[in-house]
Formats: structure tokens, C-alpha cells, sequence
């Protein structure tokens, strides 16, 4: 798909509602990526459709991040997931029953080089946090804790499910697929429909006597304190990763990241925009005819001092350089912009009044 072209809905592209359930998903997405794969339709633009078919599928068939999708849309999902982390966790040759070549070759320039599927590329689910920071605490930086809590091997069971003694048998409903297969035939034409297996609810195996401590599920939830350095500058809403501190895999192989993203209250004086930073300042018309030094309360309540210069406006913006943020890969700091509001008197006395109107005269008969 070309840069410029908006990405389409993915229920569109698979043909079902935003009310379909999970079968009805995978259904659909079988019967087109029938169609589109390149092995089969020699088409110019079966493979970028068999791409845009597989992505909308690897979303809407995983609960988590069609939950994402459909709050935020594509914006949200890519977000918080890659491409490579879209496809990582979906079998293709596995769900097409090896009938036809890896179809993970297909995505090479889509993903990168990858290896060939197998128990040892699954990968855990990312976790998100969000990290609430003051202006201050941004341009410091420094090492910061944090408390999550993710799921974990269980070690009473050694994250089989299984009660200590026991071991999972294959689930005699399925034969250990996990999935179900209905064959129709008619006409020359033979209809296979795949459904997740109610039994063992796609595992492939099932556990006659459950671990206590984690009830069969292999992983209990447990509580982290984890060490997050802060980078000095950061601002709302980039992501600091950390690789391996995510959800485990159900089948093994390396965790998930953990997604922290900052994000910075309000500040009472200052607004930021990039690395630098605005405040206001009040001044008489006098003062501002005149001209005067005034203070001015930087980051981290600093005094500083700004000169306005004489005959200043209204709306001047005076620049402290290098009182900002600290620039995020770069050396130096941003600036402190002072905005000038001049106050017009809206109660004078007699005397401030005789002295106004002379300086009125004064005006006008120096005026050209």
C-alpha cells in the first residue's frame, strides 16, 4: 500500500460486521487468504492483498488488540504494536494445515528477515504503563521505580496447568489441534470450516486434575518492582521500552516489553512546546513605556530576570536562552519565552487622571 493511502478498515477487508465473532473472523479471512495467496492467484496485486487480509486478520482474531482497534482505530494499534508485532504470535503455515509454502517468506519485506515459525519464536504480549511525571521531574531525568504486576510461570506446576504428579493429556476431541474440522462437499467443490475446539478451547490438550496454585491456567499473577531510567528531556506520550519485562508466552519462548509512557501534569506557571518553555508576566503601561527588569519564576520555581526594554507591546515574547528543557539526544537546553501583558488601569485617581491627559497634549502636539 502506497505511504500516502489511508489505511482501510479491517472489517472491511475481511467483509464481516464489527459484531463477528471470532469464527466468524477466522472464516472469513480463511476463504480470502484462499483466494489472494500468491501461490494460488498470480494476480500483480494478490500479495499486497494477501498482506492487507492477513494484518486485519492477525488484529480483529486477537481480543486484545481488537479491543484497541476498535476504541482508537489504526492510530491506537500502531501505537503499541510494530508490524513485526502484529504477525509475531500467528501460525500461517500451521493454520492453513502446511498445504501450502511458509507463508511467512511472503511477508520478508513486510516484517524483515525472519526465520521459519516454530515454539521457539512465540513471544509474550507487551504490557503498558503509565507514568505520571511533573515538568520538573521531565528535565531531571534520573532512575525512577515503578510497581506492575504480569503473570508468571507458575512453579508449583512448572506452568503445565497440571496438578504436581500429573501431566495434560491430548484432548481427545480434537486429537490435539486445537480446532475442529467440518468437511463439505458438493458439486466439485470441497468446504473445510475450521472452529476452535470447545473442549480444550484450543489448547490441543486438556487437564483432568488442575494446579491449585495457578488452576490450570500455568502462570499466576505477581507483583514487580522495576527500575526505569528517565531520560532528561522526555516528553508526553513517548515510550520508554523495556525488552523482556512483558507477559510470558502460553507456549513458551521470550517475554514480552513493557511500554511505559509518560505523562506530564500541568504545570502552574509554565506550558511547554518542545524543548522550550512559556510564561506570563503582567506589566503597568507605565512600566512597559518606561522599561524595567522583572523576575520571573523559571523550572523548578528558579528566579530568574528578564529586561523589558522601553515602548515594549503587548504579546512581546522576551527570550532567556537556555533555560528551557533539556533537548532529548542533543546537547544544550531550550529557552524560556516571557510573554508581556500590559495592563490598562481601570481606576485612577484625580491627580493620575490630570497627569494622563497632559501626557495626551504632550502627544499630540509632538505627533507629525
Amino acid at each position: 500500500m502506497p505511504a500516502n493511502q489511508p489505511k482501510r478498515d479491517y472489517y472491511e477487508i475481511l467483509g464481516v460486521d464489527r459484531s463477528a465473532s471470532r469464527d466468524q473472523i477466522k472464516q472469513a479471512y480463511r476463504q480470502l487468504a484462499l483466494k489472494y495467496h500468491p501461490d494460488r492467484n498470480h494476480a500483480k496485486d494478490a500479495e499486497e492483498k494477501f498482506r492487507e487480509i492477513a494484518e486485519a486478520y492477525a488484529v480483529l482474531s486477537d481480543d486484545v488488540k481488537r479491543r484497541e482497534y476498535d476504541t482508537s482505530g489504526h492510530v491506537g494499534v500502531s501505537e503499541r504494536w510494530s508490524s513485526e508485532d502484529l504477525m509475531r504470535d500467528f501460525q500461517f503455515g500451521d493454520f492453513f494445515g502446511g498445504r501450502f509454502n511458509d507463508l511467512s517468506n511472503i511477508f520478508g519485506d513486510f516484517l524483515g528477515p525472519r526465520t521459519r515459525p516454530g515454539p521457539h519464536m512465540n513471544r509474550g504480549l507487551d504490557l503498558r504503563y503509565d507514568l505520571d511525571l511533573t515538568l520538573e521531574e521531565a528535565a531531571k531525568g534520573g532512575d525512577r521505580e515503578i510497581h506492575i504486576t504480569r503473570s508468571e510461570k507458575c512453579g508449583t506446576c512448572q506452568a503445565t496447568g497440571a496438578k504436581p504428579g500429573t501431566t495434560p493429556t491430548t484432548c481427545t476431541e480434537c486429537g490435539g489441534s486445537g480446532q475442529k474440522q467440518q468437511v463439505k462437499a458438493g458439486k466439485g467443490v470441497r468446504m473445510v470450516t475450521l472452529t476452535t475446539c470447545a473442549k480444550c478451547q484450543g489448547q490441543g490438550h486438556w487437564i483432568e486434575s488442575p494446579c491449585e496454585a495457578c488452576h490450570g491456567t500455568g502462570h499466576i499473577f505477581t507483583p514487580h518492582t522495576l527500575k526505569v531510567q528517565i531520560p532528561p528531556g522526555i516528553d508526553d506520550g513517548m515510550i520508554i521500552r523495556l525488552v523482556g519485562q512483558g507477559e510470558p508466552p502460553v507456549k513458551g519462548g521470550p517475554p514480552g516489553d513493557l511500554l511505559i509512557r509518560p505523562h506530564l501534569r500541568p504545570h502552574p506557571t509554565l506550558q511547554r512546546q518542545g524543548s522550550d518553555l512559556f510564561t506570563m508576566t503582567s506589566l503597568s503601561f507605565v512600566d512597559a513605556a518606561l522599561g524595567i527588569k522583572v523576575p520571573v519564576k523559571g523550572l523548578g520555581g528558579n528566579s530568574l530576570v528578564v529586561t523589558v526594554p522601553p515602548g515594549t507591546q503587548s504579546g512581546t515574547s522576551l527570550r532567556l536562552h537556555g533555560r528551557g528543557m533539556p533537548r532529548l539526544d542533543e546537547k544544550g537546553k531550550g529557552d524560556l519565552f516571557v510573554i508581556v501583558e500590559v495592563r490598562t488601569p481601570t481606576d485612577i485617581t484625580p491627580r493620575q487622571r490630570t497627569l494622563l491627559e497632559e501626557f495626551a497634549r504632550l502627544e499630540k502636539s509632538n505627533a507629525p
